[in-house]
């Protein structure tokens, strides 16, 4: 993987630019759910049921993500601690090592007032993959993002997300998860359904015990 300088000027135009375009891509022009009860209203009873007792559900599983946001896989995830501290926990990048087994490094390259970038090296499978990754966040609307960093040569095509966090009462939180990924063409194929369909929600789970335990859990 060729590595270019990461600092640079337009970091915070980035930053504000992504913010925009994921903000756009959230909010749905207004139309999709905005509190943690009008969210849960919009599921059906078996999703609900399926939340309430594994704390995440992959909406795919019940075709109410599918394709509709630009190819994004979606979730909804219950934490069982306060928006704030799920918020501080899950801006905490270079942490990911403590419930991602593969990732092997995860090393804070630069740092901004709401962002930072991180550069990422993970065995999939037999491959190892490098990347870097911008992030940004925005705490009074609870949300947190982040794409590749344009300015590198990275070993993916595409990997973007956004988690939008929702007060459910003073310790709860619902959360509401959207990423997209493509591991382009110069990896095998099967990497694709390996990082989506066995990595994803494994790596989901493990964050909310992560978060839940106040950091302490390990895979």
């Amino acid at each position: 993987m060729t590595r270019l300088p990461a600092h640079s000027p337009r970091a915070a135009g980035f930053l504000a630019v992504l913010a925009s375009i994921l903000a756009g891509a959230v909010s749905g022009a207004g139309e999709r759910p905005s509190t943690a009860a009008e969210i849960l209203a919009a599921q059906t009873p078996e999703l609900r049921a399926r939340l309430q007792e594994e704390g995440m559900v992959m909406l795919q599983e019940f075709g109410a993500g599918g394709e509709v946001y630009g190819g994004m896989i979606h979730a909804l995830v219950m934490f069982e601690r306060p928006r704030n501290e799920v918020l501080r926990m899950l801006i905490q990048s270079p942490r990911q090592t403590e419930f991602r087994p593969e990732l092997r490094r995860a090393d804070l390259i630069e740092e901004y007032a709401s962002g930072h970038v991180v550069h990422y090296e993970m065995r999939m499978m037999f491959m190892k993959v490098e990347y870097r990754a911008r992030h940004g966040w925005d705490f009074e609307a609870g949300h947190v993002w982040w794409s590749l960093d344009p300015e590198v040569d990275n070993d993916m095509a595409v990997l973007e997300g956004r988690w939008e966090l929702f007060a459910h009462g003073p310790e709860r939180t619902l959360a509401r998860f959207g990423t997209r990924i493509d591991v382009g063409a110069a990896l095998p194929a099967f990497l694709q359904d390996f990082a989506t369909r066995k990595k994803l929600p494994e790596a989901m789970h493990n964050i909310r015990l992560w978060i839940e335990s106040g950091g302490t859990f390990r895979p």
